[in-house]
C-alpha cells in the first residue's frame, strides 16, 4: 500500500507540472527547470527530483531507477519525464527518447530501441556526468570569479551556479581599465590597412572592432574614418554586384551588417537594399531546409530587432546540441550572447529558460576550465561579461597573448579581444550611435540609376495668390517612387527647387522651397496641388486640387502634374 501511495503522489506531482514551457521538465514538487539541466549532476529542482532517476543500466540491472509510469526510461537507464518522449528534443544521452516516434507506445513499453546512425541535424541532448568526466581542464588552479557592478537585470546566482573555486568574490574591477593594451591593439589594427583604407576580406571585422573599442566616441569623424567606412561600402557593393545578397553566405552578410551598424550606417537601407531583411529571409530559408545556422547570425538579427520566435527555438537547440561544431565552447559563448540579447529585447525567451541556458554555460565552464587559445578566451570573456561574471585568470590569459607590436596574433584575434579591453561585447554594437538614422529615404544614386520603367511627370512652383507659374520642369523618373523622391531629384536639377522638410511629424511638412519659407505673419504657406487632366488652361486655378495627404505615400503616374503653391490660406 505504501508503494502505491508513493507512485500515486509522483504521478500527481508530475502531472501538475505539465504546465511547464516546452523547453522545461517538471519537478516532482510542481516546479519547472530547463530540460538541459535534467541529470546534469547538480540538483536544480528544489526537491532534487531532477537527479533522482539518473543511474545508468549495468549488466545485472536493466532498470536501476525503477522508473515510475509518469517517466520514460532511456535505453541506458536514466528516466526523464514522459513529456520529453518524442517532443523533438533528444533528452536521453543515447537519444532513445526520440527513436521509434512513429509508434511511441511500443517503445515506451519495451524501453528498448534499435541502434541508428548519428543524426546530422542539431540534437537536443545535454552533457552527461559521464561525458563531462572525460574532459580535462586546462588549468590546475582555479581563481574566484570577479563580478562587476550591475549593468543589467539581476539573476539569482548560488555558489554552486557560478563559482570555479570555493567562493565568489565581488569586485569593481572593469576590463575597460586596460587603456594602454587597447590603444596598442587599435594602433596595430589601423597599421594593417591597405592603400584603399580597407583590410581586404577582413574589412568588416576591422571596422567593427575599431568603432566598438573606441571608448572616446568623438562627436565628429575625421577624414580617415570616412574613407575607412567608404571602403567598407565599396567592398560590400562589389560583393553584391558579383554574387548578389541571396547567394552571399549568411555569416559574411552578418559581418557586413555588423560593420554598418557599428559605424552608425543604416543596414536597412544600404543604397535601397534592406540587408537586415535579406539576412532574415536567408535564415528563414535555412530553417525550412533544416540547415545549421551560426549563432552569430542570430545575434546580428537580434541587434537589428529582427528576431523571431523560431530563432529562439533554434538557439535552444544549439545549447543542447551534440553536433561537434555547435557544442564548441566558443560557439556556445556566441549562443549565450545571443540569448542575452533576445532576453533583454524581446519576450520570446522566458526568464526561467534564460536562467537555464545561463546556468548550463557556467556549468560547462566549470567542467572544461579555461581555454588554451585567445580566440575562445575572448568570446568567453564577452559572454561572461554580459552575465556579470568575470574570471580573472581568463583576462590575465588574454593579456598575455598580446604581441610586442600590439596585436593578439592577427586581425581575427585582435577583433575578438578589443571589445573585451573596452569593457564591451558585440551586444553593444550600436549603443554609441545615438540617433543613428535621420531618414529612411532611398539614396539619390539609387533613384537616378533605378532599373525600373521610366515615366514622365511635371512639377511646377506657383507664387502669389494668382496662379502664375514661375517654374516648371518635366522629369523622367522611375515608376513607383513617391513624390518626395521626385522633389529630391528636382532640387538636384534646379536649385530653385531646393526645399526644407519637417520630417518629425506623421505627415512630413515642406516649409521652404527655393529659399522662400512659410510666413505665418502674412499667412503665406506652401501647399501642394494636383492638376486635373482637363482641357483648362495651365494658369486656371480651377484645375488644381489641394493635397493634404502624406507626400511619402503619394505615388506619381505617367503624365501627372504637381504644383507647390505659395499662397495665403
Amino acid at each position: 500500500m505504501r508503494v502505491l501511495i508513493c507512485l500515486l503522489f509522483v504521478f500527481v506531482s508530475v502531472a501538475s507540472g505539465s504546465e511547464c514551457s516546452e523547453y522545461d521538465f517538471p519537478c516532482e514538487d510542481g516546479g519547472c527547470i530547463d530540460s538541459a539541466l535534467w541529470c546534469d549532476s547538480s540538483k536544480d529542482c528544489s526537491d532534487g527530483s531532477d537527479e533522482k532517476y539518473c543511474k545508468k543500466s549495468g549488466y545485472f540491472t536493466k532498470d536501476p531507477n525503477n522508473c515510475p509510469s509518469s517517466y520514460f526510461k532511456c535505453n541506458n537507464g536514466p528516466c526523464i519525464p514522459l513529456i520529453g518522449r518524442c517532443d523533438g528534443y533528444e533528452s536521453c544521452e543515447d537519444l532513445s527518447d526520440e527513436k521509434n516516434c512513429g509508434n511511441p507506445s511500443s517503445a515506451e513499453e519495451s524501453g528498448e530501441t534499435p541502434p541508428s546512425s548519428t543524426p546530422v541535424s542539431p540534437l537536443g541532448v545535454r552533457m552527461s556526468p559521464a561525458a563531462a568526466s572525460t574532459l580535462r581542464t586546462t588549468t590546475t588552479t582555479k581563481q574566484p570569479l570577479v563580478k562587476p557592478e550591475s549593468r543589467a537585470p539581476k539573476h539569482s546566482d548560488t555558489a554552486d551556479d557560478v563559482h570555479f573555486s570555493v567562493q565568489t568574490v565581488y569586485s569593481n574591477v572593469r576590463p575597460s581599465g586596460y587603456t594602454h593594451q587597447r590603444n596598442m591593439a587599435r594602433t596595430w589594427l589601423i597599421s594593417q590597412r591597405k592603400g584603399d583604407f580597407g583590410w581586404g576580406d577582413e574589412t568588416p571585422r576591422a571596422v567593427t572592432a575599431l568603432y566598438l573599442s573606441n571608448v572616446q566616441q568623438a562627436a565628429s569623424r575625421n577624414e580617415t574614418d570616412l574613407l575607412m567606412v567608404k571602403q567598407l561600402e565599396v567592398q560590400l557593393s562589389l560583393d553584391i554586384a558579383r554574387n548578389g545578397t541571396k547567394v552571399m553566405k549568411l555569416t559574411n552578410l552578418a559581418l557586413y551588417v555588423n560593420a554598418l551598424v557599428a559605424s552608425c550606417k543604416d543596414a536597412k537601407n544600404f543604397y535601397g537594399e534592406n540587408l537586415v531583411q535579406t539576412l532574415r529571409n536567408g535564415v528563414d530559408a535555412a530553417h525550412r531546409s533544416a540547415e545549421l545556422i551560426n549563432p552569430s547570425v542570430y545575434l546580428t538579427l537580434c541587434i537589428n530587432n529582427a528576431t523571431t520566435y523560431d530563432d529562439t527555438r533554434k538557439l535552444h537547440d544549439i545549447f543542447t546540441s551534440r553536433n561537434v561544431a555547435m557544442s564548441r565552447i566558443d560557439i556556445q559563448a556566441l549562443a549565450l550572447l545571443t540569448a542575452t540579447c533576445i532576453h533583454r529585447n524581446t519576450n520570446f525567451l522566458a526568464a526561467s529558460m534564460y536562467d537555464g541556458l545561463r546556468s548550463r554555460f557556467i556549468q560547462r565552464m566549470k567542467v572544461v576550465g579555461l581555454p588554451g587559445n585567445v580566440y575562445e578566451a575572448a568570446l568567453i570573456a564577452q559572454a561572461l561579461q554580459e552575465i556579470e561574471v568575470t574570471q580573472p585568470d581568463l583576462l590575465e590569459f588574454i593579456l598575455k597573448q598580446q604581441q610586442v607590436d600590439g596585436s593578439f596574433g592577427g586581425i581575427l584575434a585582435t577583433y575578438l579581444v578589443l571589445p573585451v579591453l573596452a569593457g564591451r561585447s558585440f551586444l553593444q554594437m550600436n549603443e554609441h550611435c545615438g540617433q543613428r538614422y535621420s531618414t529612411d529615404l532611398a539614396p539619390l544614386e539609387v533613384l537616378k540609376n533605378s532599373k525600373r520603367r521610366k515615366i514622365y511627370v511635371q512639377y511646377a512652383l506657383n507664387y502669389g495668390n494668382h496662379p502664375e507659374i514661375s517654374q516648371m520642369i518635366q522629369m523622367q523618373v522611375a515608376e513607383g517612387i513617391n513624390f518626395l523622391d521626385v522633389m529630391r531629384l528636382a532640387q538636384e536639377v534646379n536649385p530653385k527647387y531646393r526645399f526644407l522638410l519637417d520630417g518629425h511629424r506623421d505627415n512630413p511638412v515642406v516649409y521652404s522651397i527655393g529659399g522662400i519659407p512659410n510666413d505665418a505673419e502674412k499667412g503665406m504657406f506652401w501647399t501642394l496641388h494636383l492638376a486635373s487632366k482637363s482641357n483648362r488652361a495651365r494658369g486656371d486655378a480651377g484645375r488644381l486640387t489641394p493635397y493634404s495627404g502624406n507626400i511619402k505615400e503619394l505615388i506619381p503616374h505617367a503624365g501627372d502634374e504637381f504644383v507647390f503653391w505659395m499662397r495665403s490660406l
